[in-house]
């Protein structure tokens, strides 16, 4: 719904209805002349009526009354015409419309000279004639007049009214209000204006504003406390920062927290407003079971007394030197199990008594200091118990000199599920028994009794029946006389390290086949190179009208097919630069969505709620259409029997990148891209899980487990990040959060038709015959001249021949004998100014040795297959 100001919602109104009375008036008046007019025409033709019947009883007979009246009415101004017996005998003006007129004695209206007017019939029986007149609605002069005068005083009325209204309107409501607004606007406190109801508004903002303020620094205290709990603070420190904050909003003079121990001794205070130690020495030498402290210790309630010294817990006195107390105000301070911990209590509120309101934020406060209280015991706790936790990190097995267990640590019966007691008494061996032969026992126990240690990888079974892997050492401990009296087993669990180690594999594995694609994509590259460039090459020289036009177009559209689809290759293996563009998410998820309706079963439905409006993103499209296509095929693996796959998009504000350390460019939120599906969900430890490389609950050899990995890793190269919420048997939502680019994409810099063309001499160095053709007969259209060569040594010997002359060298990065990065630096040593641009199938981001050329004085790069536009602006920008 439009905004609009309080005045347009007054002064509209007024206007509109103003408006309606001028047009009713106007109307009246209109009806009033009409009415004036008809009468006035009436009585008009009615005397001229009473004239010709005059002439014609006058007249001896009709050529004479006719020569009479032609006499007389031709003076007159108005039209006439006589028929006898339907024949006119005379007539004066144009009487086409006289046949209109049909009832007599009637005033009717008609048509008078191409006008509208009035016309009137009568008869003469005795004769047989029709006459009839007519005559233009000629208003009386009076009539008119007064009319004018009436209307032009309404309009004049109207206008002083409408302005007096607005003049009302303008000084006591929008000079008040804007007055309001723009204190508000600048933050300042507001004033009385004057008017009555936006008195009680300013009192109730005011109001609003000061309790605002005031909960939100209470807020920022609590926040504060939060944090310092978090940090390695000590106990001293923490609770010093909790009372700094806490006393300056509920505004007292002194405020402390006493920690007490079960016999109700003091053990620690510290206070705010006083000094701690002169007070920790006073009250411990105050009679303990008496004051208001005491009765603080005893109470599990909050005390709030408005006057101390006649307060029943009061005793009388207060250590000497003590701070005098008005008011007081205190809590207890409980563990998470109820039991007394210590108080916190304020003294002497600087305006009036301490509220309800400040016995509730004290309460806050008071847990806080609980937390930080029982964080500092739980600590120095861990700290006692932390030697003998590091001390079984492995499992240790202790048998006697037999081979049977008499001790496993507290890591033995947590891995493996066992007790001590129920291992008790069994064999060394005893979790693997039946996964080795007798010879491998019997091997072990020879080298252990012959006094040498056994090192070796074992497979174990836990009491669940589970395998894991374990490295392991056993070795005999001797008594004095050096004979064998325990043998000690000490493990290490290697089940993860092996996988990761199997999961190393087959990412080499992987790699190598990502290699293998990258280099079939680099050829590709370089063969599509020549099909492209000689398309455009074909397509500049003929007309669209030529027959063969539409055959070169559709070879030139298949070759950006095949070059984008050399780029997802090399995409996948790493070997392509991310594309970051500014895009609309929407648009790539509709594309998506295409794809997905052909290759999603039907049992599953698709549906999309995209938010309209959603602002833009840096991102690299195929990269985002890969993560919805990823988190699909994992939906649809979830829903074998059908169900719900659902797509969605909305705006969300900055803080929700906040917890993850993430900033939005220009902080303009996020953009969220939600995918969601109705299948079986997961259970927490999936949950913890489905990021991690290589994890994957598919079947063997159904699944690579890197899917999920390399969505998060998409994700988070945006700079966004990725969380996901699901329950068993109630499917997943994985949430992406990509940060909002503010404006559009950069225009990169682009020349025209004639701009592009240049001159000078290009050698062109690449073992590809097609390639150097290409290069010069796509050069030489654009008016440079070329020079090319096969090979290295070619091009260098060319160059060391024709530096005067060469203006750009283009170089291929990868060539047999030589490579660009040896041909570049040779030529650099000719001419430390050479200017070369490096071509690759590669992206420069894609291939080792790019990069470092760019920075060592290489002055571009074009990435093939080529095309003629983009090898001229290469150029361009270079000598540019």
């Amino acid at each position: 719904m439009r905004n609009r100001s309080i005045s347009s919602r007054i002064r509209i109104p007024i206007l509109f209805f103003l408006l309606l009375i001028i047009v009713f008036i106007i109307s009246v008046s209109i009806s009033t002349v009409n009415r004036v007019s008809r009468e006035y025409f009436s009585i008009f033709f009615e005397l001229h009526q009473l004239q010709i019947e005059s002439i014609i009883k006058s007249s001896k007979n009709m050529d004479d009354a006719i020569k009479l009246i032609k006499e007389h009415q031709n003076n007159e101004g108005i039209t006439y015409a006589i028929f006898h017996d339907g024949i006119p005998v005379l007539s004066k003006g144009d009487i086409s419309g006289a046949k209109e007129i049909k009832e007599r004695n009637k005033l009717v209206k008609t048509r008078v000279s191409g006008s509208r007017g009035y016309g009137y019939r009568f008869a003469y029986l005795p004769w047989g004639w029709e006459i009839v007149l007519a005559s233009s609605p000629v208003m009386p002069g009076s009539v008119e007049a007064a009319n004018n005068i009436m209307i032009s005083g309404i309009s004049f009325a109207a206008v002083l009214f409408i302005i007096g209204i607005m003049a009302v309107v303008n000084r006591n409501l929008k000079v008040p209000l804007d007055k309001l607004i723009r204190k508000l606007r600048e933050g300042q406190p507001l004033t009385h204006t004057g008017v009555r109801e936006f008195d009680f508004l300013v009192d109730a903002i005011n109001g609003a504003f000061n309790s605002e303020k005031e909960q939100r620094l209470k807020t920022e205290i609590l926040h504060s406390a939060a944090v310092a709990l978090n940090e390695s603070m000590s106990l001293d420190d923490t609770l010093r920062t909790i009372l700094d904050a806490a006393r300056g909003l509920i505004y007292a003079d002194y405020a402390a927290i006493a920690l007490f121990n079960e016999k109700g001794e003091f053990t620690k205070i510290i206070s705010n407003g006083i000094d701690t130690e002169e007070i920790r020495q006073r009250v411990g030498m105050y009679p303990r079971g008496k004051g208001i402290l005491r009765m603080m210790q005893l109470s599990l309630t909050p005390v709030r007394i408005d006057d101390v010294t006649k307060h029943e817990a009061f005793s009388g006195r207060l250590p000497d030197g003590h701070p005098s107390i008005r008011n007081f105000l205190g809590y207890p301070i409980f563990s998470s199990k109820g039991i007394p911990l210590g108080s916190i209590y304020f003294a002497n509120k600087t305006t009036g008594s301490f509220t309800e309101e400040d016995e509730r934020f004290l309460m806050a406060i008071a847990s806080d200091a609980a937390v930080a209280i029982q964080r500092v015991s739980a600590t120095e706790e861990l700290r006692r118990f932390k030697k003998i936790i590091d001390s079984a990190f492995d499992i240790v097995t202790f048998t006697d000199e037999d081979g049977h267990i008499i001790y496993v640590n507290r890591a033995f019966e947590e891995l493996t599920g066992y007790t001590k007691s129920g291992m008790s008494g069994k064999g060394l061996f005893a979790l693997n028994e039946g996964i080795y032969n007798e010879n491998f026992y019997s091997n072990i126990f020879s080298s252990i009794r012959s006094g040498n240690p056994w090192r070796g990888e074992l497979i174990n079974r836990k009491k669940n029946g589970e395998e894991f892997i374990v490295s392991s050492v056993i070795f005999p401990i001797h008594s004095d006389s050096g004979r064998t009296i325990n043998f000690v087993s000490i493990q290490r669990d290697i089940t993860e390290e092996k996988k990761l180690y199997t999961q190393l594999l087959r990412a080499q594995k992987m790699e190598a086949i990502g290699t293998l694609a990258g280099g079939i994509a680099h050829d590709f590259n370089n063969i599509l190179t020549a099909v492209l460039g000689y398309a455009e090459v074909i397509k500049h020289k003929i007309s669209k009208d030529d027959p063969i036009y539409k055959g070169i177009d559709i070879i030139e559209k298949s070759a950006q097919q095949g070059a984008a689809l050399a780029g997802r290759i090399l995409g996948i293996t790493r070997k392509e630069k991310l594309e970051l563009k500014v895009v609309d998410i929407n648009a790539i998820i509709r594309e998506t969505f295409d794809i997905l309706n052909r290759s999603i079963p039907k049992e599953i439905n698709i549906e999309l709620n995209l938010r309209d409006g959603i602002p833009p993103i840096k991102a690299d499209p195929v990269q985002i259409q890969q993560v919805i296509m990823n988190l699909a095929i994992n939906a649809k693996d979830a829903m074998p029997d059908g169900g719900t796959l659902r797509i969605e998009t909305d705006r969300v504000g900055r803080e929700n990148g906040a917890a993850n350390g993430i900033a939005s460019y220009s902080d303009g939120g996020f953009v969220k891209l939600a995918v969601s599906d109705t299948g079986a969900g997961m259970n927490n430890d999936l949950q913890s899980k489905v990021f991690d490389p290589f994890f994957t609950t598919k079947e063997t050899g159904k699944g690579t487990g890197l899917g999920l990995y390399i969505i998060h890793s998409i994700v988070t190269n945006h700079g966004g990040y990725i969380n996901l919420y699901s329950e068993p048997g109630r499917g997943t939502r994985f949430n992406m959060y990509f940060p909002v680019c503010k404006g559009g994409a950069k225009d990169t810099e682009s020349f025209s038709e004639e701009e592009l063309t240049g001159s000078g001499m290009i050698l062109v160095i690449d073992d590809d015959q097609n390639i150097r053709e290409l290069a010069k007969d796509l050069l030489e259209s654009l008016g440079y001249t070329v020079i090319t060569a096969a090979n290295g040594m070619e091009g260098i010997t060319l160059f060391r021949e024709r530096k005067e002359e060469i203006a750009i060298v283009l170089l291929d990065m990868i060539m047999p004998g030589m490579s660009g990065a040896e041909v570049f630096q040779r030529l650099q040593s000719i001419d430390p100014d050479v200017k070369v641009i490096l071509c690759s199938g590669y992206s420069h981001e894609g291939l080792a040795g790019i990069k470092e050329l760019l920075d060592s004085g290489v002055k571009g790069f074009v990435q093939k297959p080529f095309t003629r536009k983009t090898i001229a602006r290469a150029l361009k920008q270079i000598v540019s």
